[in-house]
């Protein structure tokens, strides 16, 4: 199959669960088309060539991006008559009509050649799945489109009320909505999508690249937290520091990662200076060392003040894979991944001291942790690992486009092995 991920930039070094998506795409065959709002050339492509790459607004020739879109302006215009611009000028002004001016920017930086048809267009958070639409309404695009929606497209409160009358249209224009969780799916439903089209599509690990050690160390002794997250305020850091500086006994949390925040929270752990180690950034291969070198992996998630959420993070998968004990919150679609008290902890929002009782609970060896560690690591091989994601989103394709496939899909790798 022919399939584009459409993605509003590319490559974000933040976002490998989407590069990991498309990879998969790839391993299995299929001819995949990245098309981008903007190609950022100063970081190098993870998929090393293996998709071709389309940016929706390149620039070619001396012109400045302004002189460039106020002449293909000028064009579209003076072309008004012909039904392809009317068509694309209907579309643009739709957009800008409801306070959008991707699209119809989107709309003249394609210009006359389009971007081609494909089997299938996944897009990538709902304002990817938005700019998709009105290419295709404007006739410079052609495929069914599936948008994934993640977390911040359904829950930052600016970003939704930009965004929502077009998602609205999105319901009815477009051919399938793929929310990585079911508390999204509600979301889409409140907001008046037809539960039909909806599917649970989750982001998940590649199992087999996560081993579970055995034995792992036990509960006697001081635990070893890890916390690995950018530095902003939905992931809820303070509250770790806080709970780390509360616990009694010697445990101790390092933290890997940059942000914003990183002020706040090296002066809250200033606190207890013996208990709290910052890491900083590092490759993802030293934090999976880090990992594996834990006994507890810490994520207390909490709604941000401006309502921005988590999805399921991949990093608590990682963890869970990995046999590490699992402390997070009852936010978004976390207890979708965790049983409280089956395969890790969930803790209220907020609440430093609660995290501080779970660190107790755990060093005094009162919780089966190995069963723990068992039930997390299943929870991951049956729900969130990426060669069956990979299979059903295959599917789920092969459903956009109308084709029945022939064979059981042989993965590339598996092919020349």
């Amino acid at each position: 199959m022919k399939i584009a991920f459409f993605l509003s930039n590319y490559p974000v070094l933040s976002e490998t669960f989407v590069v990991r998506q498309i990879r998969g795409m790839i391993d299995l065959g299929h001819q995949v088309t990245i098309i981008t709002g903007q190609h950022d050339l100063s970081v190098d492509d993870p998929l090393s060539g293996a998709a071709r790459i389309v940016s929706v607004r390149a620039n070619t020739g001396d012109a400045s991006p302004i002189a460039q879109l106020l002449k293909k302006s000028a064009r579209l215009l003076l072309g008004a008559q012909s039904g392809k611009s009317r068509r694309r000028i209907r579309a643009g002004l739709t957009g800008l009509r409801d306070g959008i001016v991707a699209p119809i920017v989107d709309i003249l930086s394609v210009g006359e050649q389009g971007l081609g048809h494909f089997d299938a267009i996944i897009a990538h958070f709902g304002p990817a799945g938005v700019r998709a639409m009105y290419l295709r309404d404007a006739g410079l695009i052609s495929g069914p489109i599936a948008t994934v929606f993640h977390g911040l497209d359904v829950t930052e409160h600016s970003l939704v009320k930009k965004f929502l009358p077009h998602y609205r249209r999105l319901f009815t224009q477009t051919e399938s909505l793929l929310p990585i969780s079911e508390l999204w799916k509600k979301k889409l439903i409140g907001w008046g999508a037809d539960p039909a089209m909806i599917t649970v599509h989750r982001m998940g690990v590649d199992v087999s690249d996560f081993p579970m050690p055995q034995p792992r160390r036990g509960a006697a002794g001081p635990l070893r937290l890890l916390t690995t997250a950018r530095f902003v305020q939905k992931k809820g850091l303070i509250y770790a520091i806080n709970a780390m500086c509360a616990a009694p006994g010697d445990s101790h949390l390092s933290i890997i990662g940059y942000g914003p925040l990183e002020k706040e929270l090296r002066e809250a752990a200033a606190a207890c200076p013996a208990r709290v180690t910052f890491l900083g950034k590092i490759p993802h291969r030293e934090v999976l060392a880090e990992l594996k070198r834990s006994d507890v992996f810490l994520l207390p998630s909490v709604v941000a003040d401006n309502g921005d959420m988590e999805g399921i993070p991949v990093s608590l998968m990682e963890a869970m894979a990995l046999g590490v004990i699992t402390v997070s919150t009852w936010h978004s679609g976390i207890p979708e991944l965790i049983d409280d008290g089956v395969e890790g902890f969930l803790v209220e929002e907020r609440n430093a001291g609660q995290i501080a009782d779970i660190i107790t609970t755990i060093e005094s060896g009162e919780v089966d942790l190995a069963s723990m560690r068992v039930a997390a690591r299943a929870k991951i091989e049956r729900e969130f690992d990426n060669s069956e994601l990979d299979t059903r989103l295959e599917q789920i394709a092969f459903t956009l486009a109308g084709i029945v496939p022939a064979t059981e899909p042989v993965r590339v790798a598996e092919a020349v092995s």
